[in-house]
């Protein structure tokens, strides 16, 4: 992935200290799943699916790809 957003980076430096390691791993994973996906809008870190903004909602362990490409996770 080329850039996140301001907005997203900002979320993210502010809260990533909140996450467990293996959070931040599954967010990691699922954040290149993303990049790679022709439905990631690469200049604004967004989803043409669900519209959110990826860079955020990797990190949250109830969240799942709206065309099944990740999905919930128990940590």
């Amino acid at each position: 992935m080329d850039k996140i957003d301001p907005k997203s980076e900002s979320w993210i430096r502010k809260n990533f200290r909140l996450f467990s390691p293996e959070v931040k791993q599954m967010a990691g994973r699922r954040l290149n799943v993303c990049a790679e996906c022709p439905e990631f809008r690469q200049k604004i870190n967004q989803c043409k699916k669900c519209g959110c903004i990826m860079p955020i909602k990797v990190f949250f362990t109830k969240a799942q790809c709206p065309i099944g490409k990740w999905g919930q996770e128990d940590i």
